[in-house]
């Protein structure tokens, strides 16, 4: 079943963080009481800086604690989020192009619909972070962690996730045509029904990857290694899949035209035609 950006499995305790209208003193300290961790209450402070953001003061927060606030619908385009610890927000629909979130804390954090067109998150942990329909073209997700992530219909055309792991993401339908994916651990990801046209995936780690029905046309897999991966029913045509270790990976009803598998290894794999290489 398609996942469409629904919040994580694992249950988790949210900190919840307002901040006043007005004076940034007035929204200085922010306590918020009573909330579960492991079953032992805590209190968040919110410091000087973080009240300024929130109070929406300015959109510069780098190294910030923002952890569990809600930013949804929020204006943030050029924000500096930086090394912020940015666990569990809400970045439902916000405005986030161009932003510099380099480096920052943002597992489980909710992006769903949000524009971060020219984004920068290299460096970012993402982990299980929710991504659905978000409009992420040419951003930076280089040596990014998004182990999980919930990246369904997303925009990435011509995004940079170099070096990137992305084990166990959900992809289906995203559009990554003209993306840099070289050298990205792809391992059991769902990238079913999405556009890859002329990406670069030279080098990635796809074991058991679904790329079923997807358009890789002229995509560079070279030396990848995708074994077990099911690319039932994808165009491969014109693709460079020279060198890539293809043991046991599901071709049929894929398109193969002009695809160069020269030296790959395909022992085992079901072939378009639904005979087994031997």
């Amino acid at each position: 079943m398609r996942n469409r950006g629904t919040t994580p499995l694992r249950q988790r305790s949210r900190a919840a963080a307002t901040a006043g209208v007005g004076s940034v003193f007035a929204a200085l300290v922010v306590l918020v009481a009573g909330v579960s961790c492991g079953g032992t209450a805590f209190s968040q402070i919110v410091g000087e800086r973080e009240a300024a953001f929130l109070a929406g003061e300015t959109v510069n927060c780098p190294g910030c604690d923002l952890a569990g606030v809600s930013l949804k619908r929020r204006d943030l385009a050029g924000a500096d989020l930086s090394n912020a610890n940015l666990v569990d927000v809400s970045f439902h629909a916000a405005d986030l192009r161009g932003a510099n979130l380099s480096g920052a804390n943002a597992a489980y954090a909710n992006f769903n619909r949000a524009n971060l067109t020219g984004a920068r998150l290299n460096g970012a942990v993402l982990t299980e972070a929710l991504f659905f329909a978000a409009s992420a073209s040419g951003a930076d997700f280089s040596n990014a962690s998004l182990d999980a992530a919930r990246m369904g219909n997303a925009v990435l055309i011509r995004s940079v996730l170099e070096g990137a792991s992305l084990v166990g993401a959900d992809l289906w339908g995203a559009r990554l045509s003209d993306a840099r994916l070289a050298g990205a651990i792809l391992d059991d990801a769902d990238i079913r029904e999405a556009a890859l046209f002329r990406a670069d995936l030279s080098g990635v780690r796809a074991e058991r990857v679904y790329f079923a029905d997807s358009d890789l046309r002229n995509v560079n897999l070279f030396g990848a290694i995708l074994r077990g991966a099911n690319f039932e029913g994808a165009d491969l045509g014109g693709a460079d899949l020279r060198d890539t270790d293809m043991n046991g990976a599901w071709l049929l009803r894929a398109t193969l035209l002009g695809a160069d598998l020269a030296g790959a290894d395909l022992t085992g794999a079901r072939m378009p035609d639904n005979t087994v290489h031997p």
